[in-house]
């Protein structure tokens, strides 16, 4: 916007008081780099006439870097409200086709994906994460996401063809849980393309060579399906499966899945644990990780409750102490072998065709229960002897308990009687 059109409109609203678009645009330029970026970009789309963009939308647009767009950086509400159209004019008015080297969409739950069709002809495109959710974050959504696999494929294809940078995409848990043959052919294709690039790995240099069975994207339903093998998904570097390059000279891996929220990560972007329980790793920032309360060892939040007896509220890890998990759909409780042995319950079936664990003798007999066609009768046996134990053992403290309101009632009648 020109001075003199600045002066006419803050002419014309001197009787309606001041309108953002009447400051100057150094000040508004310096109003949005306080802000993320894609509320930068939405903040400048707002600064459009209806024709055309304005130069204080201009101005803004100029002044950001935008190699990078993270829609993770904006409250989920907001993200989530955002429409492909709205996401298709930002792509456009940052320039995305020359400029963007980074997409991740997280929180954009709404959109069906024809809102990056601007990319296909993307020359700088490195990464575009589609897993619609934030860094640090389990990829699970509900309700369940509406990106279409029909359109984004189409986009993707369009990039890949192009063979342009593209060193690694993430894809939404619901298309690698509803897997179909037009996306695993997708993953064929992107898979031949990563290895067509001869990406290097970054700690060896070495042009990556793939072997036998090995892979760039995961195409077979077993195991991390459509997960990109080799590619830090945060520095992008590329890492071989040679026994140096997996290991670094401590021995510790070089690049790991985290467990909770499935990225790969190099050791120089994330810091990682293990746990002692289940094996997986899991970025600092995924999960709290908690101590055996014997020898140290690190237990993930599932892990460390599944070993947290609920009689003693002793965390023990498998190596220092066995435990058994209830197996009553519901019951999420734990029960140690010290505790099985002291309070004379819970533990697991020795027979051959049950083999269940239970934490309690109410549990045990409700888990059996549960399949009518499958009772396992040594339980039942098991637990009806408990039980008339118990019984045996209520009854006795009844008698005992009466007794003593007999004796007590006949001490105050003696002593009314002497009175």
């Amino acid at each position: 916007m020109d001075e003199s059109n600045k002066r006419q409109r803050t002419t014309s609203s001197n009787n309606n008081g001041l309108h953002i678009t009447d400051l100057p645009d150094g000040l508004v330029v310096g109003i949005s780099s306080y802000l993320a970026k894609p509320s930068a970009g939405l903040f400048a789309m707002t600064m459009n006439s209806t024709s055309q963009p304005t130069q204080t939308s201009k101005a803004i647009i100029s002044s950001t870097n935008w190699s990078v767009l993270d829609f993770g950086d904006i409250e989920k509400d907001l993200a989530a409200k955002l429409s492909d159209a709205v996401i298709d004019e930002m792509l456009r008015s940052i320039g995305a086709v020359n400029n963007l080297q980074i997409l991740k969409l997280g929180g954009c739950v709404n959109i069906s994906g024809n809102g990056l069709a601007t990319l296909c002809t993307a020359t700088a495109i490195q990464q575009i994460d589609l897993s619609l959710v934030g860094k640090h974050e389990a990829p699970l959504i509900e309700p369940e996401p509406l990106l279409s696999e029909v359109i984004v494929i189409s986009i993707l294809n369009d990039i890949i063809s192009r063979g342009n940078s593209l060193k690694q995409l993430e894809f939404p848990k619901k298309w690698k849980d509803m897997a179909n043959t037009e996306f695993n052919h997708f993953l064929e294709r992107y898979s031949n393309y990563l290895e067509s690039k001869n990406y290097r790995c970054s700690v060896c240099e070495q042009v990556i060579d793939i072997d036998g069975g090995s892979e760039w994207v995961v195409t077979h339903p077993e195991g991390c399906y459509a997960s990109q093998n080799y590619t830090c998904s945060q520095c992008l570097n590329h890492f071989c499966d040679e026994e140096d390059c997996v290991f670094d000279e401590d021995g510790d891996f070089y690049i790991v899945s985290c467990k909770r929220c499935t990225k790969l990560y190099c050791k120089s972007c994330a810091t990682k644990s293990r746990c002692v329980g289940c094996y997986g790793f899991f970025c600092q920032k995924c999960t709290n990780m908690r101590e055996c309360e014997e020898c140290e060892e690190e237990l993930c939040d599932d892990c460390a409750k599944k070993r947290t007896c609920h009689h003693c509220n002793q965390r023990r890890c498998r190596d220092c102490m066995l435990s058994y998990q209830c197996d009553l759909d519901g019951c999420d409780k734990a029960i140690c072998s010290d505790c099985v042995e002291s309070k004379g319950e819970g533990g697991m079936c020795d027979a051959e065709s049950c083999r269940k664990e239970f934490c309690s003798t109410e549990c045990r007999y409700l888990a059996c229960g549960e399949d009518e066609t499958n009772i396992c009768f040594t339980c039942l046996k098991a637990s009806a002897s408990d039980f008339r134990s118990k019984l045996q053992e209520s009854k006795k403290e009844n008698e005992e308990l009466c007794q003593g309101m007999d004796d007590l009632y006949k001490k105050y009648m003696n002593v009314d009687e002497e009175k």
